[in-house]
């Protein structure tokens, strides 16, 4: 399918294009599109996917619902009693369906003075090992649908939940920057080696940045790429908000930078989740630490570091990621092994964000570049 536009605003259009993108699999189209014209303000999005949920669960449609609830608990802040509850709605549901899988264990790995869930989905033919993750905003389960898919053409897939996702977060692990650490103890724990590794959305630079450090990583895929995170979430932002941003943040006026942003999230409702949501996984107080934790995710020093096989995924319509980190990341990665690089198209599909609405056409150009 095609990326569809229901509200006119952009955030909400992105995640209701990621149920539709896996079709009836993940949600009834029918009700969804209904549903979306009821949406209107975060109050409305809550309303709508929370009611679908409960119906879906009622008719133990458990993949239904576990999607719905997800997009419920989606854009409430930490502070909000619907998060958890929503959050815990979807997992169960989800487990309804995993815990039935046959070709899917659930493992707990051991990290710092806590632990990492992960899903093993195990391949009657196993052509290699990958090891997947996702990045700012995802828990593991709502990837079970497109890991299914790539485990399906032959691979095991250790699917983690790395620091500041999902219960790991909740377990009081923190966005980390220097992702080898967690990825290494995976590694570790199931005794890998050679592995391939797909980072998703914020978790292309995780897997580029454990590349730099972990050499049991044989190839690595970015999907999508991105740079840098502080440059990354002060993209959306008009240019010269953008400017004062990073004038003030680079001067460490953080009175200042912190009076501003706190106005602007009251009056953007969408600017505060981001930010807010930023603040809840890096265990941060303010924006202006938020951006201070955010710097630390950068490939600026460490590029040449990188010395595998990389893949490099963009959409030329991506409105998280800056498409000029995909340029800066082709000219940087001078000592990758083997450098390949796709921009997806209007044209084609998979213009959007992790080519979110033909999602099948990423799998595909991953599947066949593993192959090669």
């Amino acid at each position: 399918m095609a990326f569809k536009n229901f509200t006119n605003i952009k955030q909400f259009d992105f995640q209701i294009n990621r149920i539709l993108t896996y079709g009836e699999k993940a949600c009834n189209e029918k009700e969804v599109y209904e549903a979306a014209k009821e949406i209107k303000d975060m109050k409305s999005w809550f309303k709508v996917w929370n009611k679908l949920g409960k119906i879906a669960e009622h008719e133990k449609r458990y993949l239904h619902a576990a999607f719905y609830y997800r997009l419920a608990e989606f854009f409430l802040i930490e502070k909000d009693v619907n998060k958890e509850k929503m959050y815990n709605l979807s997992i169960h549901n989800f487990n309804k369906v995993i815990d039935n899988d046959k070709n899917v264990k659930k493992f707990f790995v051991p990290y710092k003075n806590s632990q990492m869930k992960t899903l093993v989905f195990n391949s009657k033919i196993e052509k290699g090992k990958i090891i997947a993750f996702g990045g700012y905003d995802s828990f593991i389960e709502e990837f079970y649908l497109s890991i299914k898919e790539i485990s399906e053409k032959g691979y095991t897939v250790y699917l983690f939940e790395g620091p500041g996702q999902g219960l790991t977060l909740k377990n009081g692990i923190y966005f980390e920057y220097n992702w080898e650490n967690s990825l290494s103890a995976v590694l570790n724990y199931f005794n890998l080696n050679d592995v391939f590794v797909i980072g998703i959305s914020w978790g292309g630079y995780f897997s580029l940045r454990a590349a730099a450090f972990e050499k049991r990583i044989k190839k690595v895929i970015a999907y999508d790429i991105l740079y840098d995170g502080f440059d990354c979430m002060i993209h959306p932002f008009p240019k010269i908000f953008r400017y004062l941003i990073k004038f003030l943040f680079f001067t460490k006026q953080k009175n200042i930078l912190n009076f501003i942003l706190n106005k602007a999230m009251k009056k953007e409702l969408i600017l505060n989740w981001a930010i807010a949501h930023g603040m809840y996984i890096t265990g941060t107080n303010s924006p202006y630490d938020f951006y201070k934790n955010l710097k630390k995710h950068t490939l600026k020093n460490i590029s040449k570091k990188i010395k595998c096989d990389v893949l490099l995924l963009a959409g030329e319509e991506d409105h998280y990621i800056p498409l000029n980190h995909y340029h800066i990341l082709m000219k940087k990665l001078k000592y990758a092994k083997n450098l390949t690089g796709k921009i997806f198209t209007k044209a084609e599909g998979g213009e959007q964000h992790c080519q979110v609405g033909n999602h099948e056409i990423a799998i595909d150009y991953m599947i066949d570049w593993l192959e090669s």
